[in-house]
């Protein structure tokens, strides 16, 4: 079952705001394709609604194609195979994840610095200039701000393939003992500083539609994160 969770709604309109929360977590990649969504029994007590809003609002998004039904489960819809990493060296695994990442998003921010629209442009430099208050915070401005990028390239497919790598670097318990252990806390606090630089560099790029500056800043970004993992975490 998917780790994510959410809010109780508050505003009794309630099927489309459920529908509408939930696109929202398919579009930034917390419910990635391939992902089963939660029970409705467990839908409905985070949404704080009855189980008929729940069934309305994924009965609407099977119909939109967000959605897919698998025997008696509602799956994230994908067109694409699983991506899977395996290994017992918990930063051989970083490697290569980030290794997706390189080859994927440097083309993903060229294209989005072409295509994006103001909308999606604007979107991007409010995540980039969040402050994140600690790592788990950042952890969540880091996944949407690489979420919001994907979107703007103008390309589902390429945009699926990098849901289903960000998937699996952040839910991969390689990576989150390497940030979350005692040890690293001094030099996690220095990558959040070089990443929340770097998001709000590449931003600017994008928003200006300077395409060389952006994808030369985000091949710095993973660059510079995957080797303080790498060679400074312990």
């Amino acid at each position: 079952m998917s780790q994510t969770s959410f809010d109780p709604v508050t505003r009794r309109t309630i099927s489309a705001e459920i529908r509408q929360r939930l696109a929202d977590a398919i579009h930034t990649g917390q419910l990635a394709p391939g992902t089963p969504l939660p029970a409705e029994r467990v839908l409905c007590q985070e949404f704080g609604v009855a189980r008929t809003s729940v069934r309305e609002a994924i009965q609407g998004l099977v119909i939109a194609g967000y959605l897919e039904r698998r025997g008696n489960r509602s799956v994230v819809a994908e067109h694409l195979p699983e991506v899977n990493f395996a290994g017992d060296d918990r930063k051989a695994l970083v490697t290569q994840l980030f290794e997706v990442r390189q080859v994927i998003e440097p083309a993903i921010v060229e294209m989005a610095t072409r295509r994006a629209t103001d909308a999606e442009r604007a979107e991007i430099a409010e995540i980039a200039g969040r402050d994140p208050a600690d790592l788990e915070a950042f952890r969540k401005i880091d996944r949407h701000f690489h979420a919001a990028l994907a979107r703007a390239c103008g390309n589902p497919l390429l945009n699926e393939v990098h849901a289903k790598a960000l998937s699996a670097l952040f839910g991969s318990g390689e990576f989150a003992s390497l940030l979350y252990a005692e040890v690293n806390r001094a030099e996690v606090s220095e990558i959040i500083a070089s990443a929340t630089e770097a998001h709000q560099a590449i931003a600017d790029a994008v928003v200006k539609g300077h395409t060389r500056k952006a994808v030369a800043a985000v091949v710095a970004h993973l660059d510079d994160v995957e080797r303080r993992m790498v060679e400074r975490l312990l």
